[in-house]
């Protein structure tokens, strides 16, 4: 396996990483609500039947947001690679007004998880932010993608607010509720 710097010949290719998972817990979103005074509780539920996720890819939009950031050159794009196929990919951002990145996209091929990829691509991820003096790492996933979120947790993101109508009105009812993760730098 060899990780190397993406580029814009890559671009077609990244649907070919199998980024799909299937997850049998959730973070169930527990919301109060009493004028301004809103509380959030995030508790691990099982999740009967589990969600599998089967059309995950990046669309025409997703690839020319990519093409822009790469064109900037103002973040860290990487993908990793065996035998000439993509197996991974990371897509980071840095966001200058806040001193910090934006993952965008982390995906690691369901065949190739599980041998320490995602691991790297986020250690390099840590060192580039802390080498360009950033103060944090931030990036988004579902409440359902249970898989994604213990991966982050183990690696020592925290929870760092939520969006219980980012995707639908009724987020919540539906068990996919936006969750922001930082990981602190400095």
């Amino acid at each position: 396996m060899r990780i190397r710097p993406l580029t814009s010949s890559d671009l077609p290719h990244l649907n070919h990483i199998d980024a799909n998972f299937t997850s049998d817990r959730f973070l169930d979103v527990i919301k109060t609500v009493d004028g301004f005074n809103t509380a959030w509780q995030l508790i691990e539920q099982p999740l009967n039947p589990p969600f599998a996720s089967t059309d995950y890819y990046l669309d025409d939009y997703d690839l020319a947001e990519i093409a822009e950031r790469l064109k900037r050159n103002d973040g860290l794009y990487l993908v990793a690679e065996e035998n000439d196929q993509l197996i991974a990919m990371l897509d980071m951002e840095q966001e200058t007004w806040h001193h910090a990145a934006m993952l965008w996209n982390i995906a690691v091929d369901r065949a190739f998880r599980g041998r320490g990829i995602g691991r790297e691509l986020i250690r390099r991820a840590i060192e580039w932010a802390r080498d360009h003096q950033l103060r944090a790492i931030r990036l988004e996933t579902q409440t359902n993608n249970w898989p994604a979120c213990n991966f982050y947790r183990r690696l020592g993101f925290q929870p760092g607010g939520l969006d219980d109508h980012y995707y639908a009105n009724d987020d919540i009812g539906v068990k996919e509720v936006a969750l922001f993760w930082w990981y602190e730098i400095i």
